[in-house]
C-alpha cells in the first residue's frame, strides 16, 4: 500500500500535529472523566435484570406491561426460606417472628409497606411487625413440616439499589441462624440482587485483570521496561472515550448490561493492543531505514494505517449486524462493542503515533531500532564501560541496568519534573538524573543490545522458515491442517444449551441456594410464579381450570389483582422454574390459556427466560449469514478480488466451528458446566469471524503489497515472514484479554472467553500462519482473481510506477 493511499492517515506524524493531537485527546479525556464523569455514568446505565433482555414482540413483554399496570409497577418477590431437615420446632417458629422483626427495623422506599395487598387473597402479615409497616406475609408452612416461607415485595424503578439495598440488609439480619436451621433469601428479588451485586464489581475486576495481563504481555513482546506505557496509555484513553460515548448511546435507548459492558472493555483492550502492535512493528521497521522519526512514522502510517482502518471497519460492520437481534441484550451489544473498536482504532491511528513521535526511538530501549547514522558506536564508550557492558557478562550488565531503573522509579516525580523543565527550556537545563545514568549505564547497555539484535526481514527469521516448509508441499499441508480442524469440530457431539440463569454463576449464590432449599419442601415454582393475565373476568374460572390441568402445574391462585387490563392469576410449577423442563411448560400453558381466551397473556420469570432463549435461537440463525455477507463485501472491496475473500471467509468459518467444538468438549469434560447458553454460538461466531478476518487482513494486505513487486508465491511468503511475529503477538494478546473473562463469576462469560481465546490462538498459529499460506500457494495467481494480480503479465518489477502507487 503506497503513500498515495495512505497519505490521509499520516496527519498525527507531523512535527506540530503530534502535539495538537495529544492535546485534543488530553482535553477530551479530562472533560469526559473529570467534570462530566461519563464513564461512571455508563456503569450506572447498565440494566442487569432478565427483563431488560426481553424482545419487544415477546408475549412475556406484553404480560410484564400488563402486570405492571395491575400492580402499579414491577414487583419482585423476596422469599425468605426457613428449613430444618428434622422439622421446624417451636423455637424455630419464634425465630421466624424475631427475624422478621429485625428485618423491619429499617425501611426502604421500594418495599411495599403492606405485603398482603400484593400477595392476594388469603395472605396475612407476619406477627410482630411495626404498625403501618408490615411488608412480610406468612409464614407459610410446607406440607412436610420442615420449612416455612415469609415473603415481601419490592417495587422496582430501574435502579439496582432499589432491590439490592433491602435484600442485602435482610441477609445481614438473618446470617446467624440457630444451629441446624437454614435461612436463605431467594425469589425474584433475591436472584436480581445477586445479579446486580455480581455486575457491580465486574468492571473494576475485569479492567484490573486485563490491564495487568496486557502489561505483562507487552513487556514480554517489546522486552522493554518503559515502552509498554505508550500503547497502554493509548488503550486506556480509548477505553475512557468508549465508555463516555457509550453513556450517550444508552441515553438514546440502547440496552446496556454487565455482559455487553465487559465484552466492550475486552474488545477495546484486545483490539486496541493488536492495532498498536501492527503499527509499532511497521514503525520499528521504518526506523531501521529512516533517520527522522517523523518520516518513519509517516511511512508506517501510510502502510499500516489502511490495514488497521480496514480491519476495524470489518469488525465494526460485523458487530453492527447484531442490532437486528431480537434479544435486547444482544442488539445492545452491537453498537456498544462497535463504539469500543472504533475508539480503539481512532486512538491507535492518532494518539499512539503522536506519543511515539513525542518520545522518539529511545522509547524502545534497550532494543532501539537504528539506522547506520543513528546507531551507537562502541568507540564512544569509555574503556571501563566497554569492559562492563559490551565485553563483560550479560548478567552483570543487566543487574546494573535493573539497579539504575530502580533509582529512576524511586525518583520518578523528580525525573518527570526535570524532563518537563528541559522541554520548556528547549534543552538548556541539564538532565540531572537520567543524563548521568544514561551515560554510565543505559547508553552502554544499548550499545550491547544493538550489537546483539538480529531483526527478521522478508527472507530471514522464524516465520520465513515456516513459510519455506509450507511451500515445499502446500497441498499436503492444506489437507492435513483441514483434517485437524475437522477433528476439532467433533466436539459438536457434546452440544447442549442446558445452561440457565440458575446455573449462571461459577460459584453458589444465596438466591440459588435458597431456591434449592425451597424445592425440598415446596413446589419448586413457589418462589417464581408464572403470571396469567386474563382480559375478561368471565373467563377467569375456565382459564384457571385449563392452566391447572397442564401437566407440571401444581396450582393456580385466585385473582391476585384485577382491573384494566385484566385479572392477574398466578400459577405454581411443580418443577424448577429456571430449568429447561420448566421452559418447556410455557407453550403448553399458553396453548391452554389461549384455548379459553386468545387474548390471555402468560409471563413471569420462567416465561421471560423461555422467550429470551427462543429469540436467541432465532438470532443465531438469522445474523451469521448477514455478518458473512457484510464481511465478504468488505474483503472484496479491500483486496479487489473474489477468490481470496471467499477463501479467507471459508477458513475463519472452519476455525470458528473447530473452536466451538473444542469448547463444547471442554464444557462437558473439563469445566463440568451443564451446557452452553443459546446465544454463545452467535457471540463466538461474530467475534471469531470478525477477529479472524482481522488477522487475515493484516497478512493478505501485506501479501498484496509484496505480490505487486515479487509475484504471488514470494508475495505470500514474504508477507508471512515480516508479519508473522507481530500477528502472532497480537493473537496472544487478544486471546489473553478474552481469557480474562474467566476471572468473572459468570458461566456465560467464562464460556465465551474460553471459546474466543482458543479460537484466536487456533486462527493465529494454525489457520493464518499455515492454512491460509498453504491455500494461497496452491492457488497461485488465481488467489487474486479477478484483479490484475491474477494475471502474471500484469506484474511489474519492484520500483515501477505501479508498485509505488498500488
Amino acid at each position: 500500500m503506497g503513500t498515495v493511499r495512505g497519505s490521509s492517515f499520516t496527519f498525527a506524524a507531523g512535527r506540530r500535529a503530534k502535539w495538537i493531537v495529544f492535546a485534543i485527546w488530553l482535553v477530551a479525556i479530562f472533560v469526559a472523566a473529570g467534570p462530566a464523569n461519563l464513564p461512571a455514568k455508563f456503569e450506572d446505565a447498565e440494566s442487569n435484570e432478565a427483563t431488560s433482555y426481553l424482545p419487544g414482540s415477546a408475549e412475556s413483554t406484553a404480560a410484564l406491561k400488563a402486570t405492571k399496570s395491575l400492580q402499579g409497577g414491577e414487583l419482585a418477590p423476596a422469599v425468605v426460606v426457613f428449613r430444618r431437615e428434622s422439622g421446624l420446632t417451636g423455637a424455630d417458629r419464634r425465630t421466624i417472628v424475631e427475624d422478621v422483626a429485625k428485618m423491619t427495623r429499617k425501611r426502604f422506599p421500594g418495599v411495599l409497606a403492606d405485603g398482603a395487598a400484593a400477595a392476594g387473597e388469603g395472605a396475612r402479615p407476619v406477627p410482630g411487625q411495626p404498625p403501618g409497616y408490615k411488608p412480610f406475609v406468612g409464614p407459610v408452612p410446607s406440607p412436610d413440616g420442615k420449612a416455612a416461607t415469609v415473603t415481601s415485595y419490592i417495587k422496582g424503578n430501574g435502579e439496582g439499589d432499589r432491590i439490592l439495598d433491602p435484600v442485602k440488609y435482610w441477609r445481614e439480619q438473618i446470617d446467624e441462624p440457630p444451629a441446624g436451621l437454614a435461612v436463605k433469601v431467594t425469589g425474584g428479588a433475591g436472584f436480581s440482587a445477586d445479579a446486580i451485586e455480581v455486575f457491580e464489581g465486574i468492571n473494576g475486576t475485569l479492567l484490573l485483570a486485563a490491564v495487568s495481563l496486557v502489561i505483562f504481555l507487552l513487556i514480554l513482546i517489546y522486552r522493554s521496561p518503559m515502552f509498554f506505557f505508550i500503547p497502554l496509555v493509548a488503550v486506556l484513553f480509548a477505553e475512557t472515550l468508549s465508555r463516555s460515548i457509550g453513556y450517550g448511546v444508552s441515553e438514546l435507548g440502547v440496552t446496556i448490561n454487565g455482559q455487553s459492558s465487559s465484552i466492550m472493555s475486552i474488545l477495546v483492550l484486545g483490539a486496541g493492543t493488536d492495532y498498536a502492535l501492527l503499527l509499532v512493528a511497521r514503525y520499528r521497521e521504518e526506523l531501521h531505514r529512516e533517520t527522522d522519526k517523523h518520516e518513519a512514522m509517516r511511512a508506517a502510517l501510510a502502510s499500516a494505517g489502511p490495514a488497521i482502518f480496514a480491519s476495524a471497519a470489518t469488525v465494526i460492520a460485523a458487530l453492527l449486524c447484531l442490532m437486528v437481534a431480537r434479544v435486547n441484550g444482544t442488539s445492545g451489544l452491537g453498537p456498544i462493542a462497535a463504539i469500543g473498536v472504533a475508539c480503539a482504532a481512532l486512538s491507535m491511528l492518532t494518539l499512539l503515533p503522536a506519543l511515539l513521535t513525542i518520545f522518539g526511538r529511545r522509547a524502545f530501549w534497550p532494543f532501539v531500532p537504528h539506522t547506520p547514522e543513528t546507531a551507537p558506536s562502541p568507540a564512544q564508550l569509555s574503556e571501563r564501560s566497554r569492559q562492563r557492558f559490551v565485553e563483560g557478562s550479560g548478567g552483570g550488565a543487566l543487574l546494573r541496568v535493573v539497579l539504575a531503573s530502580l533509582v529512576v522509579a524511586v525518583l520518578l516525580p523528580l525525573v518527570l519534573l526535570n524532563w518537563l523543565l528541559r522541554r520548556l527550556s528547549r534543552g538548556h537545563l541539564p538532565s540531572l538524573i537520567v543524563g548521568p545514568l544514561d551515560r554510565a549505564v543505559f547508553g552502554p547497555y544499548e550499545v550491547r543490545r544493538h550489537e546483539l539484535e538480529h531483526a527478521a526481514d522478508a527472507t530471514h527469521g522464524f516465520w520465513a522458515r515456516v513459510g519455506e516448509r509450507v511451500a515445499r508441499g502446500p497441498q499436503r499441508v492444506m489437507v492435513g491442517t483441514i483434517a485437524v480442524l475437522l477433528i476439532c469440530c467433533g466436539g459438536f457431539a457434546f452440544f447442549s444449551t442446558d445452561l440457565t440463569s440458575e446455573d449462571g454463576y461459577t460459584h453458589e449464590v444465596e438466591s440459588v441456594e435458597g431456591q434449592h432449599l425451597l424445592s425440598k419442601s415446596f413446589p419448586s415454582g413457589a418462589a417464581a410464579l408464572t403470571d396469567v393475565i386474563v382480559e375478561s373476568p368471565a373467563d377467569v374460572p375456565a382459564t384457571r381450570r385449563a392452566v391447572a390441568a397442564v401437566p407440571g402445574v401444581k396450582s393456580v391462585s385466585g385473582p391476585v389483582n384485577h382491573g384494566p387490563p385484566g385479572v392477574l392469576l398466578q400459577a405454581t410449577l411443580e418443577i424448577e422454574p429456571y430449568s429447561t423442563a420448566a421452559f418447556g411448560l410455557v407453550e403448553p400453558i399458553r396453548e391452554a390459556a389461549h384455548g379459553v381466551a386468545p387474548t390471555t397473556l402468560v409471563g413471569g420469570p420462567t416465561a421471560v427466560e423461555h422467550d429470551v432463549r427462543d429469540a436467541a435461537g432465532r438470532d443465531s440463525l438469522v445474523i451469521p449469514p448477514i455478518v458473512l455477507i457484510v464481511v465478504l463485501l468488505i474483503l472484496i472491496g479491500l483486496l479487489r478480488a473474489v477468490v481470496a475473500p471467499l477463501i479467507l471467509i471459508g477458513t475463519v468459518i472452519l476455525s470458528f466451528l473447530a473452536a466451538l467444538g473444542v469448547g463444547f468438549f471442554a464444557f462437558e469434560f473439563i469445566f463440568d458446566f451443564p451446557g452452553a447458553e443459546p446465544s454463545l454460538p452467535l457471540f463466538a461466531f461474530v467475534f471469531l469471524v470478525a477477529l479472524g478476518v482481522d488477522y487475515n487482513i493484516f497478512l493478505i494486505s501485506r501479501a498484496r503489497e509484496e505480490t505487486i513487486a515479487h509475484g504471488s508465491r514470494q508475495g505470500i511468503l514474504r508477507a508471512l515472514a515480516v508479519t508473522g511475529a507481530v500477528i502472532t503477538s497480537a493473537g496472544v494478546v487478544l486471546a489473553g484479554t478474552f481469557s480474562v473473562l474467566a476471572v468473572l463469576p459468570l458461566t456465560f462469560l467464562t464460556e465465551i472467553g474460553f471459546v474466543v481465546a482458543f479460537g484466536v490462538l487456533l486462527d493465529t498459529f494454525l489457520v493464518r500462519s499455515i492454512l491460509v499460506p498453504a491455500i494461497a500457494l496452491t492457488a497461485g495467481d488465481r488467489f487474486w482473481w479477478p484483479s490484475a494480480l491474477s494475471r502474471p503479465a500484469a506484474k511489474e518489477p519492484a520500483g515501477s510506477s505501479r508498485s509505488r502507487t498500488a
